[in-house]
């Protein structure tokens, strides 16, 4: 049956809707975010899941909490700086929509704040709550790209408030468990084809609450080697938005939206080991469960007659590691020094790489200092340089006028300055 333009212009914006839960960038493949404190940072976060150095350790793994002795609070934040390119080799926009500009910058700022707080109970049991921000980022494309029939604007966010609490069982042993409530917000847009040389801007956006668990464990299996074994579950999110077009023609296809996506568990192994009372030796294996993101299907609620359903689209995206490796040398009695390294499988099938989420493996190098000013005050800088690798994009979709073809490679890099203080009391 022959679709309308209407009914075609939903049919080319529906990539929009994959970005409520996609970003286009983040520090870790996927559109996760690893920055939930500075002091992990300097060390590419190898080792997050036993080191349990300040009160983020609620976050990373509950278990490890049971090694702070005193009331702790922890203050973070980031800032991220992408620069990102699409070079352009072959796009075709819609027949009869002009072509625009023909590369695309995609760089974008981002801040990522971050709360963590624990507070012993007893000799055996500490409570933690940690504020953090585990998936999102903001890209933009020029509105008059050449891709801009697949996406201009990503802009996503996240929020989880996390208690926890940790049991120490003997001298070596700790477990602790913690509860999730998270918030995804998102905001997109995308340019529609309403005829021969006429677009209309097209806007997804959306919210939902989501609801998990996290699990930890923690064992000092030698004198001078601790690991520790935390696990994060999935999180169901029921979105509530609304789809809109600009320009009057295409009011009648404006319509509230519903979705449900489940965003990944992940799995992380750490060791810290002692090397000498000088150097420590930190690891980490994280395991994150992207085979949640197979399809995003949005259903229209109240819409009228006129409009439109949108289609499902497939992703199909594949489980991935990562791997980080870093060191802290202690300087001297009041300033550690830190540096590591890690190592970023991408969960994207070529076949299924997007203009909003130009996904590929990358290497992250990270530097970062501690300092403890006094009894109670800590603060710690960290450096990351993230470099993806060069990310070949080949993505049809459908338009009123006809299809639109995206190929090219995007390339870029991106820098996260890194901070936090720590106050026990």
């Amino acid at each position: 049956m022959k679709q309308n333009p209407l009914q075609l212009r939903i049919i080319s914006c529906t990539l929009a809707t994959l970005g409520l839960g996609f970003s286009s960038f983040s520090s870790a493949a996927g559109f996760a975010l690893n920055e939930q404190n500075a002091s992990g940072a300097g060390v590419a976060y190898a080792g997050k899941a036993a080191i349990g150095e300040d009160a983020s350790a609620a976050w990373f793994n509950p278990a490890s909490m049971s090694r702070l002795k005193q009331r702790q609070v922890v203050l973070g934040g980031h800032y991220i700086d992408l620069h990102g390119e699409f070079i352009n080799e072959g796009t075709t926009p819609p027949p009869g929509a002009p072509a625009g500009r023909n590369e695309g910058d995609f760089g974008e700022e981002g801040y990522i704040p971050n709360f963590h707080l624990v507070v012993p109970f007893n000799e055996q049991i500490n409570f933690g709550l940690s504020v953090a921000t585990p998936f999102g980022l903001k890209t933009d494309f020029q509105p008059d790209w050449i891709g801009r029939f697949q996406g201009i604007t990503s802009d996503i966010k996240s929020l989880n408030i996390n208690p926890s609490m940790s049991y120490k069982v003997n001298s070596q042993w700790s477990v602790g468990a913690g509860v999730s409530a998270q918030k995804l917000d998102a905001k997109l847009t995308s340019s529609s084809v309403v005829g021969l040389g006429a677009e209309s801007l097209t806007t997804i956006a959306g919210d939902g609450w989501g609801y998990g668990f996290n699990l930890g464990a923690m064992g000092q299996l030698t004198p001078a080697t601790r690991v520790g074994v935390a696990y994060r579950s999935s999180i169901e999110q029921d979105l509530e938005g609304n789809v809109t077009f600009s320009g009057p023609a295409a009011a009648t296809q404006n319509s509230d939206l519903v979705s449900k996506i489940r965003l990944p568990a992940s799995l992380s192994i750490s060791s810290v080991s002692e090397l000498n009372p000088k150097w420590q030796l930190l690891t980490d294996a994280t395991w994150t469960e992207w085979s949640t993101i197979q399809k995003l299907q949005f259903d229209r609620v109240d819409a009228g007659g006129a409009s439109a359903p949108i289609p499902v689209q497939d992703y199909e995206w594949k489980n991935s590691w990562r791997f980080a490796v870093g060191g802290i040398y202690k300087y001297s009695d009041t300033i550690n020094l830190k540096a590591g390294v890690a190592y970023d499988i991408t969960p994207v099938p070529d076949e299924r790489r997007k203009v909003r989420l130009p996904d590929e493996n990358r290497i992250t190098l990270a530097v970062g200092s501690q300092y403890q000013f006094d009894k109670a005050t800590t603060f710690d800088v960290a450096f990351q340089y993230v470099m993806p690798d060069k990310a070949k994009i080949d993505s049809t979709e459908s338009t009123a006028t006809g299809p639109t073809r995206v190929l090219g490679t995007a390339e870029g890099n991106a820098v996260i300055l890194s901070g936090q203080m720590s106050y026990k009391f």
